[in-house]
């Protein structure tokens, strides 16, 4: 029952990671000299892949429980990757966690583990919190794929450009 739906967001998750390459690639000269970007650049891929294997695990034709396995185990992966990145883009920052970001990373791979959790006892009826998951997913990778489009170096041409938009100082009297 599921089949179509995961093949479906698998492929679009397929399509986006590619997109996504083509963003960073148009946007290399920031996202390569920003430890931030190339990390968030990552966690923004890292929700695409997650999705695409996870579509294709459910499209797999298995037993149930097999499955549920399966998406534990890329659950966890996923948690851990996105986690160690997020640490890595706020390295040498004073920036802590943003509560948006924690709250999207941590329902993306808690849906997918509740899945897996209903599979892993032969239950297909968890699937729909990998639904939710995997919308999330593409939902807030295609957020941060624009982000980096829009957004990243601003700061550097806003940092550059304010020094020159200023007006002159009045003259000492």
């Amino acid at each position: 029952m599921w089949t179509t739906f995961a093949a479906t967001v698998g492929g679009s998750a397929a399509g986006l990671t590619g997109l996504t390459f083509i963003v960073v690639a148009f946007r290399f000269d920031v996202v390569a000299t920003s430890q931030e970007y190339r990390n968030r650049a990552a966690q923004t891929v890292s929700l695409f892949l997650t999705t695409t294997v996870t579509a294709s695990l459910i499209t797999l034709p298995q037993p149930t429980s097999a499955l549920g396995v399966e998406l534990l185990a890329a659950a966890a992966a996923s948690a851990t990757l996105l986690s160690v990145l997020d640490q890595a883009a706020r390295r040498g920052t004073s920036r802590h966690a943003r509560p948006t970001l924690v709250v999207a990373l941590v329902a993306f791979a808690a849906g997918i583990a509740t899945a897996g959790a209903f599979a892993v006892t032969g239950s297909t009826k968890g699937l729909g919190f990998y639904a939710a998951s995997a919308l999330l997913g593409l939902t807030w990778g295609v957020y941060g794929t624009w982000v980096f489009l829009t957004q990243a170096g601003t700061d550097q041409i806003n940092a550059a450009a304010t020094p020159h938009d200023q007006p002159d100082p009045a003259p000492a009297a």
